[in-house]
């Protein structure tokens, strides 16, 4: 997988595993935690597919939405990563993350997202990297302003409202922070 072992100056990247079926169905029963996702079956069966499809993607296409831990204390704090999306039936590369609420407010999904744009970018998978957001999600929409990111379009996604936001290849190196993904990757 990609991401695997990527870290930054706080995170490090690792691929989900069954075992962390406990912190994310904690995750998917927290109301606070998916107000902007649409789960619409028992958070129990939700958990399992969402894992599954995850290490599915590692396999077909090798990357997916990735634990991420704290460098220091090997402790979970969410997910974040690359997924192939289609948005108006156009195939995208998105940054998605989802962490843990005990962890907002310390600058994790930014730096988790940062990182992922510098894979995409660096391994020349795309132009331009999106994320989707629900209208009303300000939290993301702040990590996809701090990512450089800007509003693109509004969109349907799986049957509800999104707005897309992106940055393209050409001003993520203007910001000078694709040089530094070699020196983050550990091998």
């Amino acid at each position: 997988m990609i991401l695997e072992n990527y870290e930054t100056d706080r995170l490090r990247f690792r691929s989900l595993t069954l075992t962390d079926r406990e912190p994310l169905l904690a995750f998917f029963n927290d109301p606070k935690a998916t107000k902007y996702l649409s789960i619409q079956t028992d958070t129990d069966d939700f958990t399992d597919t969402w894992l599954n499809r995850q290490i599915k993607r590692y396999a077909n296409i090798d990357v997916g939405l990735c634990a991420v831990e704290l460098r220091a204390t090997n402790e979970l704090v969410g997910q974040c990563g690359l997924v192939r999306q289609f948005v108006d039936g156009i195939p995208k590369w998105e940054v998605g993350y989802h962490l843990l609420p005990q962890f907002w407010g310390n600058g994790y999904a930014t730096e988790a997202a940062i990182a992922c744009c510098n894979v995409c970018f660096k391994n020349e998978m795309a132009e331009t990297v999106i994320s989707l957001i629900h209208p009303d999600n300000e939290k993301s929409k702040a990590v996809a302003l701090r990512n450089n990111m800007t509003f693109w379009k509004k969109t349907i996604f799986k049957g509800q409202d999104c707005n897309v936001y992106r940055i393209r290849r050409e001003d993520w190196e203007k910001l000078g922070r694709v040089k530094d993904v070699a020196t983050s990757v550990c091998d």
